[in-house]
């Protein structure tokens, strides 16, 4: 088993204990490994099988930013420890100078300021090493090269979004679908019409438990008037995801089939064949399962959950070998799987999905940053565009759903258990930043051509939801800020 020891400053330890027990180490196959974490003596110390090189991943505090998600560079073991605080400088400062190499290989202007950025956080990094201990001196050029080349790796990802847009605008508006998660008639849905000039696409998130509460009778009213609807609104429509591996998605009486993976498969296999066939030639793109071999549900391993979702894809592909056909994946940055069971991961399970020939021709990829007990830690504008490369390996289109707070206060109507995380949003969150960060991701996303699809994961906070204040329309029905954004995003560079 190895183990590698990192001394960490007195004042994070102090103020974010448990945060530091969420570090995940990425190996060389940018996948995280089982990792066991314990701080001792101001050491905070990595267990985990085996002793290849990596890079650990652990929230950290960004002057000015929040609690963020900060890596080294690779490390190798030794005896003595690594001061963190240093390491995380290190790290950040080598990801912006590659990215921006690359990115400038490609074309990429770089910013003046993002030159002025980078300088200074290398002077900052150079005086914090020279320092050769964790001292009060060590710590504060490390914490100022952290912010310093944040706020450079930031400017680098805005101009690398907004140049990549106009370069290719120069071929005209582009074909990339925006739009909003929709789980209800529209009829009853009072707002709904307020998407219409920001959305090209809708997503219709069929679930199991709405489409038969009652086992073997399904019920599928709100899914035609849903369907009827956005096709006399000229929308390209999504559907799904059908399955989904999450409690709050699978009707009550399938608990009764708990462990029994014969029938459990049998009857996603006729839900599958009903809904497919049943709208078969109007759904551009069927979500067919979400959240796959990420979490345990009805008793199933992570290998029965990798055959239900193959033959769930290939019952897909045979009622409608014309539509698109995508997996979704949530907590693509995978964190969780330091302490999972499940060690196949989101991007490999994809790639086996891809090369198995199932009929799979997209993945998604559920970004939902900065609450505390579903989606990924809180990441920025930098990182997201290095997890949409990373995906893009992968070579289909990709499908993004986000969803980002709007508040910091309990949502009464979001699912139980779910909360935003107030620490790593540095205590302040509004409106405003919501518009600002979602805003920048979507267009980021756009920029990618390989990404196919962003949607916003739903519309409005007024009824019952996943997640906290996430909606486009506050619980009055009113619009959020953010759904002007999309609204210029659409106007400015999608086609109709």
């Amino acid at each position: 088993m190895g183990a590698m020891r990192f001394r960490v400053h007195s004042a994070v330890l102090a103020r974010y204990p448990a945060d530091l027990r969420r570090a995940c180490f990425i190996g060389m196959d940018r996948t995280p490994v089982r990792l066991a974490v314990e701080v001792r003596d101001g050491i905070l110390i990595t267990h985990r099988e085996g002793s290849e090189s990596g890079r650990l991943t652990v929230p950290w505090p960004i002057d000015g930013v929040g609690l963020m998600m900060a890596s080294t560079a690779t490390l190798s073991e030794r005896a003595e420890p690594y001061i963190l605080a240093v390491e995380l400088a290190r790290g950040r400062l080598n990801e912006a100078r590659n990215q921006a190499a690359d990115w400038n290989q490609l074309g990429l202007r770089v910013p003046a300021d993002f030159d002025s950025l980078m300088a200074r956080a290398r002077k900052a990094f150079v005086k914090a090493a020279l320092e050769g201990n964790e001292s009060e001196t060590s710590f504060a050029y490390a914490q100022e090269s952290l912010t310093h080349s944040w706020r450079a790796t930031h400017i680098l990802a805005e101009a690398y979004s907004q140049q990549v847009l106009q370069s290719r605008l120069a071929g005209g508006k582009l074909p990339t679908l925006l739009g909003v998660g929709l789980d209800s008639d529209p009829a009853q849905t009072p707002g709904v019409s307020l998407i219409l000039p920001s959305s090209n696409t809708v997503l219709l998130n069929l679930t199991w438990r709405n489409l038969a509460p009652v086992e073997g009778e399904f019920r599928w009213d709100i899914m035609d008037a849903a369907v009827n609807w956005a096709k006399r609104q000229k929308l390209t429509i999504q559907a799904g995801p059908i399955f989904e591996f999450h409690p709050a998605a699978i009707p009550d009486w399938l608990w009764l089939w708990d462990r029994d993976f014969e029938s459990i498969q049998n009857m996603v296999v006729d839900l599958v064949r009903q809904a497919v066939s049943r709208y078969r030639g109007q759904i551009a793109a069927w979500h067919v399962v979400g959240r796959p071999a990420s979490t345990g549900l009805l008793g199933l391993s992570e290998e029965l959950q990798v055959r239900l979702t193959a033959r769930a894809i290939q019952v897909a592909k045979q009622a409608d070998p014309a539509a698109q056909l995508v997996v979704d994946f949530d907590r693509p940055w995978s964190e969780w799987m330091s302490s999972s069971p499940f060690q196949l991961g989101p991007l490999h399970f994809a790639d086996y999905l891809g090369r198995a020939d199932l009929g799979l021709t997209g993945v998604g990829i559920e970004v939902a940053s900065g609450y505390a007990t579903v989606g990924s830690p809180l990441r920025d504008l930098f990182d997201f565009s290095k997890l949409l490369d990373l995906y893009a390996l992968l070579n289909v289109p990709l499908y993004v759903t986000l969803a980002i707070p709007s508040a910091l206060a309990p949502d009464p109507k979001a699912e139980s258990g779910l909360t935003v995380a107030a620490d790593q949003w540095g205590g302040t969150l509004d409106e405003a930043k919501q518009m600002e960060i979602a805003a920048e991701w979507m267009a980021m996303a756009i920029a990618k051509p390989f990404v196919r699809s962003v949607v916003w994961s739903q519309l409005s906070d007024a009824r019952a939801h996943r997640f906290p204040h996430a909606g486009l329309l506050r619980p009055d029905h009113t619009p959020r800020p953010l759904l002007g954004k999309m609204k210029a995003l659409r106007n400015g560079y999608l086609a109709p």
